[in-house]
């Protein structure tokens, strides 16, 4: 086993990652602006113990160097990122600080201390207008036409996975990328209508939206994408032959039918979701189709544990137990 840091360990995505690496019996450091609250605390707490949390932030490279030196990690997670398109749409510079120089900090350490590897936590946000259909890592990710349709977040993505690449090649830096695609479950803080679907329905609470009926999304269950990284680390480099790679569920579904699946899953719920789209939905549509996650599939042996029913039935269950509904 490893001794593995996860950027952002505190995080949604970051402490399913860091659960199940305690589980199977990695030693675990979390480097995050803050610890861990709420519900990624109920998530953690069988394994909180054995997790030794540090408090830094990305862009404070001495910190992170010595961080990463004085605990004698091997393997990075690199989580940590500022995930919200539209906030970054508002607050441009923040963005790109935080999540490009942020990622240019713990690239720069795992050369200088010749670290095993490091898994980057990426996106479809990367994508720019869809060009075709399967949409696979050889799609392109610049137009020479216009900008992301994500906005800041999805440039600031992209600019990160080229500087992987090219540490990489350049560097000898063993790097990983995976492109995550509408990540939901237990703790997700991003919406994506989802989010209210469920919690508001267990509240027995009715759930309704203008818009966003439309909008169609390859959602990805968290215990998939977490099972992914995992599959990242531990890869032979012998198997591999790319760097970059999609991670969804297989299967895209219109927010109109993530209602269907919840009302049945919670015969109680009470949704109603108009038809169109919001206006940053508008752009954001333009970058979404059907992923073809085959090279993951055959290279990381990743397989999608969870469809969308069987992913909120989850999601439904652990949100009931740690809140005690």
């Amino acid at each position: 086993m490893s001794k593995v840091l996860v950027t952002g360990g505190s995080g949604f995505l970051g402490a399913y990652v860091v659960r199940d690496l305690v589980e199977r019996g990695d030693e675990v450091v979390v480097y995050d602006i803050s610890y861990p609250s709420g519900a990624m605390v109920n998530y953690l707490k069988s394994v909180i113990e054995k997790v030794k949390f540090i408090k830094g932030q990305l862009n404070d490279l001495p910190t992170l160097i010595r961080t990463l030196k004085e605990e004698k990690v091997e393997k990075v997670v690199h989580s940590g990122a500022l995930f919200d398109p539209q906030f970054s749409l508002e607050q441009p510079y923040l963005t790109y600080k935080i999540n490009v120089e942020g990622t240019l900090n713990v690239l720069e350490s795992v050369r200088i201390l010749g670290l095993e590897k490091i898994v980057h936590v990426s996106t479809i946000g990367v994508f720019p207008v869809k060009q075709y259909e399967p949409m696979d890592e050889r799609h392109p990710v610049f137009l020479p036409t216009e900008g992301h349709p994500t906005g800041p977040y999805g440039a600031s993505k992209a600019a990160c996975e080229i500087f992987g690449l090219t540490y990489y090649t350049f560097n000898k830096v063993n790097f990983i990328a995976l492109r995550f695609s509408a990540i939901y479950g237990y703790g997700m803080r991003y919406p994506m209508y989802i989010k209210p679907m469920v919690e508001n329905s267990l509240r027995g609470l009715p759930v309704e939206f203008a818009t966003g009926g439309d909008m169609p999304r390859d959602y990805t269950y968290v215990k998939d994408c977490a099972q992914s990284i995992l599959k990242a680390l531990d890869a032979n480099d012998k198997d591999l032959k790319q760097r970059v790679f999609l991670i969804s569920g297989g299967e895209v579904i219109k927010a109109s039918e993530v209602a269907e699946v919840v009302k049945e899953v919670v015969p109680t719920a009470q949704i109603k979701i108009g038809a169109g789209l919001s206006e940053f939905e508008k752009s954001d549509v333009k970058k979404r189709g059907k992923l073809d996650i085959s090279a993951a599939v055959e290279q990381l042996k990743y397989q999608p544990q969870y469809n969308l029913k069987k992913g909120i039935q989850e999601y439904v269950e652990l949100y009931k137990q740690y809140e005690n509904l």
